[in-house]
């Protein structure tokens, strides 16, 4: 758990709630330093995808005293892994685009994150050093974030996106305390759902043509806007069964 005897109990839980996904970071020296970016900002919780050796002496040396984080970090083989149980996923980006909208900039979003993480646990998902995430993987994301910054080299290193990030949730920490969000359907209840969903409206004709998925792209940010309960998922998962039933009984 994030330790900082400055902070109210509130702000210490929302601050655990928090994790830092690394998709296929490429060196080890970038590791060792988002490391030691999330311990300037009492976030401990780091989940790996698919890294390069987090454990290396250059990731040791870069980590300074943050060294425990590295050694109880998670390593997972896929970005749906690393997220499953997250109630909420916030995706970054530098490069904006129909599929890449993002509403919120790194400050402006860190009260909702903080209201959150209260009751949630949610992911600050951060890409690969050259290419950063792909368009499948933000799809997996509820809200993307941009880090505002001069637009001929908006190009940030890795853990100075972290930081940056980390930076607005902590500083957030030291304003009012914030209204706790009820607990979210988690990433791998709505991922059942946009399966089910997916399935259904193509058997019916809905999604068609070359992209069907710009179109469930739409529907994931509409749910992702509304928040959807354990409870909301199943009663819609419900709704898309008794679908499938009524066209495979009037199809025979």
């Amino acid at each position: 758990m994030a330790v900082d005897e400055g902070l109210p109990r509130w702000a210490l839980t929302a601050l655990d709630h928090l994790r830092v996904v690394l998709v296929e970071p490429q060196h080890s020296g970038n590791i060792g330093a988002v490391a030691r970016a999330m311990k300037n900002m009492a976030i401990s919780r780091l989940v790996l995808v698919n890294p390069a050796d987090h454990l290396a002496m250059e990731a040791r040396m870069m980590a300074m005293h943050a060294f425990d984080i590295l050694q109880h970090a998670q390593v997972v083989g896929t970005l749906s892994q690393a997220v499953a149980d997250a109630g909420y996923v916030v995706g970054t980006t530098r490069r904006l685009g129909k599929s890449r909208q993002a509403q919120y900039s790194s400050r402006s979003i860190a009260p909702l994150l903080l209201e959150l993480a209260a009751s949630n646990p949610v992911a600050l998902v951060f890409g690969r050093e050259d290419s950063g995430l792909s368009n499948d993987e933000l799809a997996q994301c509820h809200e993307l974030i941009n880090i505002p910054a001069h637009p001929a080299f908006g190009s940030l290193n890795l853990a100075q996106a972290v930081l940056l990030v980390c930076y607005e949730l902590y500083v957030t920490t030291a304003t009012q305390p914030v209204s706790a969000l009820p607990a979210l359907a988690t990433a791998a209840e709505l991922e059942r759902l946009y399966t089910r969903m997916r399935a259904v409206l193509r058997r019916i004709g809905f999604l068609h043509g070359s992209n069907p998925d710009r179109m469930m792209g739409y529907f994931r940010r509409f749910f992702a806007r509304y928040g959807l309960k354990s409870r909301d998922v199943k009663i819609f998962l419900g709704v898309f069964r008794q679908v499938e039933w009524y066209i495979s009984r009037h199809n025979n």
